[in-house]
């Protein structure tokens, strides 16, 4: 991974999770025969900046990595940012898919629980 401020080694350890989460969730999208569902809104692949795919800066970065497991375990949609286009992350989809069969431990839930959503990143 591209040395980066934003990438840390707790962010670089979650997002290595989110990927594998990710493949999981592709896999068990595929055996229900919903991996080629479409919508409007939602992006029908990974983007090459995805903080699923690994080793891409959103990947490796905690803030990220922690707005993005929460938002999966809450079910709420965690749009892409790259493009920004208000499109729903295929890598969310994939994982939140996972996280409906199997549920995160206690220990995560507890953790993201207090975590407060991050800002939006400033257009400067």
């Amino acid at each position: 991974m591209t040395q980066h401020h934003r990438v840390s080694q707790k962010g670089m350890a979650m997002g290595k999770n989110a990927t594998r989460l990710a493949a999981l969730g592709f896999k068990r999208l595929q055996r229900l025969g919903l991996d080629a569902v479409s919508a409007p809104m939602l992006r029908e692949e990974m983007c090459k900046t995805c903080a699923c795919q690994p080793g891409v800066v959103p990947n490796g970065c905690l803030q990220t990595q922690l707005d993005f497991l929460k938002a999966a375990h809450e079910g709420l949609p965690f749009r892409c940012h790259a493009p920004n286009d208000g499109k729903i992350c295929a890598g969310w989809v994939r994982v939140r898919a996972e996280l409906a069969a199997n549920p995160l431990p206690a220990g995560a839930v507890d953790l993201l629980n207090k975590w407060e959503y991050s800002p939006p990143d400033s257009t400067n």
